[in-house]
């Protein structure tokens, strides 16, 4: 199993432009390991083969690195994580980040913590909290250069739930599905602009969305995607 699953992390990883180091690799392992192990008992995700889980969980949460550039102490909020995606795969390739995991299930925060134990991650702090009580906090409350959700409800509601955490020149960054176009044009948001959409493949997207004094003219829900490969 661990020589398949490294292939494809090696693969997948070069396939974005990253080059994973070995302990990276041994990272996602690991992380990989205690997921089917937790996934026994508190159904942590729903995908059922050590394949699914690193292309469409490690693999497709990796590529919301072509969104922005890392820097040192860039904070990065993950809003209702699961089972720490897109958060924990973000900040084993890329340490340098500042990643706050965000999620109100006990058991899901359980795994979480044990899992950063585990790899001795440093930088990264696991809330278990309501993303809608967590906006009340003075220490979380537009305080966030990037924040993030994978599937936590639709695209109004998610913008809803994660903005309130961007800081003024924050970024709101979401891997969508087919339905993002349609369901973007019930935001009404006029304080939030789309910044850009970068094309991944013919079902997913992300969007990048920006507070709208810093959007440059004459983008916004017309932002014509961008290919990535």
């Amino acid at each position: 199993m661990d020589e398949a699953v490294r292939k494809l992390l090696t693969r997948g990883g070069a396939k974005l432009g990253l080059t994973l180091t070995e302990a990276q690799i041994e990272h996602f392992i690991t992380y990989l390991s205690e997921l089917k192990r937790w996934n026994r008992k508190a159904n942590l995700v729903g995908f059922r083969t050590d394949e699914a889980v690193v292309r469409h969980g490690i693999l497709e949460s990796l590529t919301l690195l072509k969104a922005f550039e890392v820097k040192p102490n860039l904070r990065l909020i993950d809003v209702g994580t699961g089972a720490g995606l897109p958060g924990i795969p973000l900040k084993i390739a890329a340490p340098d980040l500042e990643v706050t995991l965000v999620e109100a299930m006990r058991k899901k925060v359980s795994f979480l913590r044990q899992v950063c134990r585990l790899l001795q991650l440093r930088g990264i702090s696991v809330m278990q909290a309501r993303a809608e009580s967590l906006h009340r906090d003075p220490a979380h409350r537009e305080a966030y250069d990037l924040v993030t959700a994978r599937a936590v409800t639709r695209l109004p509601e998610t913008v809803a739930l994660c903005t309130p955490f961007m800081n003024r020149e924050g970024r709101l960054v979401l891997p969508v599905g087919l339905r993002w176009l349609r369901e973007a044009e019930t935001i009404r948001r006029p304080d939030i602009k789309i910044e850009r959409v970068l094309h991944l493949s013919p079902d997913r997207d992300i969007i990048i969305m920006v507070r709208a004094g810093t959007v440059s003219r004459g983008t916004g829900l017309e932002a014509r995607p961008e290919r990535v490969t």
